[in-house]
């Protein structure tokens, strides 16, 4: 495991979270007032995903950039159907759906940057740590 991976795999866990709980708020289970069976589905399909992603990074550590590139594309890609669904009247339309939806598109893409910015190559372990990189 590269150090440079680690912020990679955190992002990942943390998408993971957001998506799980955004699940079971529109399952009903975190608070009333929010269910939409379709998102639910929708966003524990995306958190599984994620976790695929994160799975691939811990095992197949050569593999952890693309992985998280391709994961959370899938899940931004899912995050902007949500948005459209959200804007032309289906599904739950209040201020926390909103919010939600800002927080993963905004947590993705900054996932997606650092996922871009993990080298292709693995550290070599003779060399010392750039601190700047």
């Amino acid at each position: 495991m590269t150090p440079a991976s680690h912020p990679l795999r955190a992002f990942l866990v943390a998408e993971i979270v957001l998506f799980a709980l955004a699940s079971l708020l529109h399952r009903g289970i975190l608070a009333h007032g929010f269910e939409h069976a379709k998102a639910a589905v929708a966003e524990g399909i995306i958190a599984l995903v994620l976790a695929i992603g994160l799975a691939i990074s811990v095992y197949s550590p050569s593999e952890a950039r693309p992985a998280a590139l391709w994961t959370q594309g899938f899940a931004l890609l899912g995050v902007c159907v949500g948005v459209v669904m959200i804007l032309i009247g289906v599904g739950p339309r209040t201020g926390l759906d909103y919010g939600i939806h800002a927080v993963m598109t905004v947590t993705l893409v900054a996932g997606l940057i650092v996922a871009k910015r993990v080298s292709e190559k693995p550290a070599d372990p003779t060399q010392p740590l750039d601190p700047l990189e």
